[in-house]
């Protein structure tokens, strides 16, 4: 009897012993199947992340060779215009040529069009065959399949250079001239190369719709076709890619397996980020095996491991938390420097579109260099917004350098202008030591050379408390290139000078010297680091002499090109003649008969673009809102719609659903050009896809309007003036 009670207190004892050892058991599995679920969505947001900003740095690549083409056939078409000879064309291509490998690193073969009947290359390539035709080559059909359109041809392997080469090609305005570029892609390489590195991902590679690879962070995969391999990674990534959904998909390769993120490029290249699932899931399956054996061999093992797990939870969730913080950062740095664009870029648009009407129509010489100098202080102002703006040239440490033909005079003049004021409220004497034999009709870029030289006078104003400020421009000739010179300029003052061990940190972002001593000093501390970045893209760097408590001097040398030597002479009169020569405004067409619809919900902007388009002829219906515009449109047929993006109520998208989806609407497929003073990147293939056939921004360029114009007016509508 003893026994037995003995044998039923064992079974008892062994039941309730399994009892707790299958609930602990049951406990684990739960909470590894909840870890694994967690883990899985961290890599699905580990991937997107890494795919997203390979495709920002990548599109920013494309998106130069874009412009500069854009760039090119808009000189273009108005050389073709004006009737310029093919010898004049030829050397301008030949000019847009020696910019372009210098801005993309030699990374394209150069400008090359078939013009006016004629196959010219600004590279001096000539066809070996002789029955080499132009105009069958895959860049000429494409452009005039889509004529007025930026098309991207298919990407090839160069036979000669075993690179894979892509060609941007545009049409030009007389419909049967094309205007094209051929970048090779060893910088998108780079890009795929050091976003796997940098953000630990297995695979990062760029693949055509004919599976071929363009780019890969395994440099000997480029060039591969891989629809034509079979059991290879690659054929299994072609596969996986058919099953892909909202950008996700998975596969498996050699008993592994892999999870990837898919998003497609502007010119119908995919790229891809994969990370091997199998390796991150296997750090969890060791640790649950173990557990298990663990629980089976004795329940108090069981709280040490499920104690070890909480803290391998904890570490997944903080990876995740910091996955999920870096995305919603920027996503939130993304909205506000929208809106910081659109509130900045607004009123400059006002004040710039009323000041185009004032250099147009005024005739007072007294006032016209009021004038030019509010359109020069008010586009250098645009300069910097642009600069601060564009959030994503500042993180890829690019900013374009983008040079034209420009007058030293003028450039003088807008500085004095802007900074004499500043000085003289300080008390402090302006010193100009010009040499007035310097030429004055320089080639390079006005803009970005305005923006060093103001970031090194302000410094000098603000870092100054008495004596004086020189600023001082001379010129070198090079015995190397007769064309050009070496612009020498220099900023002294007598100043507080800079201490030995703080010049390190004077081109340090955000941060400024002798914080103690300059604490009332306004200022962010990023000009001097800005400053030296142009220059340095421009092929110079700025140099400083200082001595504490006696003041400093900023100098530098940067090569330009001389498009006309008469000598600078005395500036400002200079400057005031060229404002008195000026061109008067000349439209490019009239269209009496043609009739645009503009929405926007301020009412300066639609008395500056009416204004604008005064003396073009058509006719022009205004709207507030957006109910107005939807009213007027369900009732007339427009040619054209111009429509402001961020209006109260209903903004641009919304209006625009609204209007093509509406039946027996009379303009559901008149163009519909996007007004916006978003700047930031992104913004085009956000308004593209939203439907928008262009878009503008703000401040508008009133030719950039006029082109926009005859490009979606009806072409019977319009009639182009000679220039």
């Amino acid at each position: 009897m003893d026994e037995n009670k003995k044998n039923n207190a064992r079974i008892r004892n062994l039941i309730i012993t399994f009892m707790v050892l299958f609930f602990f058991i049951g406990i684990i599995i739960v909470y590894y199947y909840s870890l694994y679920t967690e883990t899985k969505n961290n890599i699905y947001a580990n991937v997107r992340f890494n795919g997203l900003n390979a495709v920002n740095k990548i599109n920013k690549y494309l998106y130069m060779g874009m412009d500069d083409v854009m760039f090119t056939s808009h000189a273009l078409d108005n050389m073709l215009i004006n009737g310029s000879s093919q010898e004049e064309i030829l050397h301008y291509l030949q000019e847009q040529s020696e910019a372009i490998a210098f801005f993309m690193s030699e990374n394209t073969t150069g400008m090359y069009g078939y013009i006016n009947g004629e196959f010219l290359d600004g590279a001096g390539w000539e066809p070996e065959d002789e029955g080499y035709d132009p105009t069958q080559r895959p860049w000429y059909t494409e452009a005039m399949e889509n004529k007025g359109e930026l098309v991207l041809v298919d990407p090839y392997l160069d036979a000669n250079t075993h690179t894979i080469i892509i060609t941007l090609a545009k049409s030009l305005c007389d419909n049967k001239s094309v205007v094209a570029v051929d970048i090779d892609m060893i910088e998108l390489q780079r890009i795929v190369e050091e976003t796997a590195k940098d953000l630990n991902c297995d695979v990062e590679l760029i693949i055509d719709q004919e599976g071929q690879v363009v780019a890969h962070s395994d440099s000997g995969e480029v060039g591969k076709k891989y629809v034509e391999g079979q059991g290879t990674l690659g054929s299994a990534i072609v596969e996986g890619m058919k099953d892909e959904k909202d950008g996700f998909f998975q596969l498996a390769y050699g008993g592994r397996e892999y999870t990837a993120y898919m998003i497609r490029l502007d010119n119908d290249l995919e790229c891809l980020s994969i990370i091997e699932s199998t390796r991150i899931f296997g750090k969890l399956r060791r640790p649950f095996i173990l557990t298990l054996m663990a629980s089976m061999l004795v329940i108090s093992s069981v709280s040490v491991v499920f104690l070890n797990s909480l803290r391998q939870a904890k570490l997944a969730k903080d990876m995740g938390a910091k996955t999920e913080k870096a995305i919603a950062a920027s996503e939130a740095k993304s909205a506000f420097l929208s809106n910081m664009s659109h509130e900045i870029r607004t009123p400059i648009n006002a004040v710039l579109g009323m000041n185009e009407m004032i250099l147009r129509e005024c005739e007072d010489p007294g006032v016209l260099p009021y004038a030019e100098s509010i359109k020069a202080a008010s586009n250098t102002l645009l300069g910097l917004v642009n600069d601060i703006l564009d959030f994503s040239k500042i993180e890829a440490g690019k900013l374009e350098i983008i040079p034209s033909d420009y007058d030293l005079s003028s450039v003088i003049n807008d500085l004095v202008n802007m900074l004499k004021t500043r000085a003289d409220d300080k008390g402090l004497e302006l010193i100009l030591d010009f040499d007035s034999n310097t030429p004055k009709k320089l080639y390079g870029d006005e803009v970005r050379i305005k923006q060093i030289i103001t970031n090194i006078l302000t410094n000098a104003i603000k870092y100054t408390e008495k004596g004086s400020i020189t600023f001082k421009i001379g010129f070198g000739r090079l015995g190397t290139d007769p064309s050009s010179i070496m612009l020498d300029v220099s900023v002294k003052d007598t100043g507080i000078g800079i201490r030995e061990e703080d010049m390190v940190r004077l081109f340090s972002e955000f941060e400024r010297i002798d914080e103690e001593r300059n604490r009332n000093v306004e200022g962010t501390g990023l000009g001097m680091s800005i400053t030296k970045r142009l220059l340095n893209m421009m092929g110079s760097s700025l140099k400083v002499k200082s001595k504490y408590g006696e003041g400093s001097e900023f100098y530098f040398s940067l090569k330009q090109k001389v498009t006309d030597w008469e000598p600078l002479g005395d500036y400002k009169s200079t400057f005031i003649d060229n404002v008195n020569k000026r061109e008067k405004y000349r439209e490019k067409f009239v269209a009496p008969d043609a009739c645009v619809l503009v929405v926007d919900d301020n009412h300066v902007n639609l008395t500056v673009i009416k204004s604008l388009l005064k003396k073009t002829q058509v006719q022009i219906v205004t709207a507030l809102d957006a109910d107005t515009a939807i009213a007027r449109s369900g009732k007339e047929k427009f040619d054209m719609i111009l429509l402001d993006h961020m209006m109260p109520g209903k903004d641009g998208i919304d209006t625009l659903r609204e209007i093509r989806g509406m039946e027996d609407n009379p303009n559901a497929d008149t163009p519909v050009i996007c007004l916006t003073a978003n700047a930031i990147s992104g913004a085009r293939e956000e308004y593209l896809s939203e439907g928008f056939d262009d878009y503008l921004t703000k401040p508008i360029d009133p030719s950039k309007l006029e082109d926009m114009m005859i490009r979606f007016i009806p072409a019977e509508k319009i009639s182009l003036l000679t220039v």
